[in-house]
């Protein structure tokens, strides 16, 4: 992707997806709050700064625990709030997450893989996946969409990080031996970013329902083949792009038998528009919209008139 003048890098859509951060509530923010005020391309449209994207994280995950975001602007503008020791992160340091990138893109496959491994024993599956993994996954779109790795780079560092994901998806399954339900996962047509799918994949095996991933790329029909032949409980699908979305949740309005859950970076804008398709939108971290997910599968049979299976 081409840089923009004056360091500005972001579209707003891009800022979004990196923040979960609404593309409305950017403006709304902009315009009650005086931040972030993005520069404007040639054309007219916002372009935000790199360290805009930083102080928008940080206060995302601040909003979290409940303080107004109003708030925390006006602290943040007044010089009185230290993003990084509010959210925990040292300054001087990388995080791990950022450090597995740096070997990975280094090549180092040892030194990446043995970090990897401290973390494991350090943290749970699912503290690993939200935050080393999944933030790992970020940091390589980031910096690739910044221009500054190879495209040969992004490439093997996105691969390691989906074989360490694949090799918890598969302890995961051994482990789970008797799953009370399943679950098929996937991406539509179009999207083939893999990295939701094995991430919402794991987080439905920690819990004790099995994940049925069918992989990306796949037309719509093909995951009505799937729920005809094996009857599971739920389909969840992972949206990082918005292209199409529109079209594809027609077509995923169609589908029978089950509740059809949507969740990824690009739903936080379209969560409206999923739920007047009859879909169920899932926002938040992996561990919340997981437990959003084995929530609302009851709830939709019960409005179903079926009975729980559990």
């Amino acid at each position: 992707m081409s840089q923009v003048m004056n360091g500005a890098e972001y579209s707003i859509a891009a800022v979004s997806k990196l923040t979960g951060v609404s593309c409305h509530a950017l403006r709304v923010w902009e315009r009650r709050y005086g931040f972030p005020v993005p520069e404007r391309s040639p054309s007219g449209h916002r372009r935000y700064l790199h360290d805009q994207v930083s102080v928008l994280r940080c206060l995302a995950k601040l909003a979290k625990s409940g303080r107004s975001i109003g708030e925390l602007i006006g602290d943040y503008q007044a010089g009185t709030l230290d993003l990084r020791a509010a959210v925990g992160a040292k300054v001087d340091e990388r995080t791990p997450a950022g450090q597995v990138v740096d070997r990975l893109f280094a090549g180092e496959t040892g030194s990446a893989g043995a970090l990897l491994d401290r973390l494991s024993a350090q943290l749970s599956t699912v503290e690993l996946i939200e935050r080393v993994i999944e933030p790992a996954l970020v940091e390589v779109g980031e910096r690739w969409f910044r221009g500054e790795c190879d495209v040969f780079q992004e490439h093997y560092a996105t691969s390691s990080l989906f074989v360490r994901l694949g090799r918890l998806l598969d302890q995961a399954r051994r482990d789970n031996v008797s799953p009370r339900r399943s679950v098929l996962v996937g991406t539509v047509q179009g999207d083939r970013h893999e990295g939701g799918v094995l991430m919402v994949s794991l987080a439905l095996e920690l819990a004790g329902w099995r994940a049925v991933p069918l992989g990306v790329d796949l037309p719509v029909e093909e995951f009505q083949k799937a729920i005809d032949a094996w009857h599971p409980d739920a389909l969840g699908l992972s949206f990082v792009l918005s292209r199409n979305i529109n079209k594809r949740f027609q077509e995923l309005s169609k589908i029978r038998d089950v509740p059809v859950f949507v969740g990824g970076r690009s739903i936080v804008n379209h969560q409206g528009l999923a739920r007047r398709h009859g879909l169920i939108p899932l926002t938040g971290s992996l561990s919340a919209a997981s437990k959003q997910l084995l929530d609302n599968v009851e709830a939709w049979e019960r409005r179903q008139g079926r009975a729980s299976r559990t």
